[in-house]
């Protein structure tokens, strides 16, 4: 009996920290998936350009406007995509207009890419609108993916309460506490007896002297010259 207990201790020791392996593994998976959805992404991005700016071109829309309008197209869907994603960040919801723009922005470039396909049949639409339909899901998988890795921090465990003294302790020290609390004076000012010193003359005329003069004389700020003055009036 005490082999076997023995040998599933053993055991039990050899088996690895499953939490501690997981929170390894958790960010070699976001990284790596990451890293596929934008790759992925960038290859649609790119062929769906080519597909909306051989369309531009061939509608009226040479040179530099044809080489800048289907930056439009797929900028609506990023721009829509990342107004959601800071509204989600901030626990809101997201403005109607953020989603009007993704679902235009989805909606016109997967447009352009079908246009740029339907000359070669229904296949041939389906072949060329897939780039677009492509970058949508990356660029929302990648949104997902940054949505959900911000996590609040969980707060700190708060350690383990020491027991609880008893009522009368807890009265006793609370009242140790106000005692010293009521018997210790603040420490005097030095500067007032030099304050004393200097307006000596001031002083035994029965006037006080200023702020400014205090300030002055003794470089000192604002309100310690306050404080020095209403010793002086106090000691008066």
């Amino acid at each position: 009996m005490a082999r076997r207990v023995g040998t599933r201790s053993r055991r039990r020791g050899r088996r690895p920290d499953r939490p501690r392996a997981c929170r390894r593994v958790r960010p070699m998976i976001r990284a790596s998936t990451a890293a596929v959805v934008v790759g992925i992404g960038a290859i649609a991005a790119y062929i769906s350009y080519r597909h909306a700016l051989d369309v531009a071109t061939a509608h009226g829309e040479p040179g530099a406007t044809g080489r800048l309008v289907p930056l439009t197209v797929d900028g609506l869907v990023y721009v829509a995509s990342m107004v959601m994603l800071d509204a989600a960040r901030r626990r809101v919801q997201a403005p109607a207009l953020a989603r009007f723009a993704l679902v235009l922005g989805i909606g016109a470039t997967v447009a352009v890419n079908v246009l740029h396909g339907v000359a070669h049949g229904p296949v041939g639409s389906v072949i060329a609108a897939w780039p677009a339909i492509t970058l949508v899901v990356a660029v929302e998988l990648l949104m997902g993916m940054i949505r959900r890795g911000h996590v609040d921090p969980a707060p700190a465990p708060s350690p383990a309460a020491p027991a609880v003294a008893s009522m009368d302790e807890q009265s006793v020290q609370e009242d140790e506490s106000v005692t010293e609390s009521e018997t210790e004076a603040p420490a005097p000012d030095p500067l007032v007896a030099t304050a004393r010193d200097r307006f000596g003359e001031t002083l035994a005329t029965g006037a006080m002297p200023s702020v400014r003069a205090l300030r002055r004389e003794l470089r000192i700020g604002y309100p310690r010259a306050v404080r020095v003055r209403e010793a002086l009036a106090a000691g008066a």
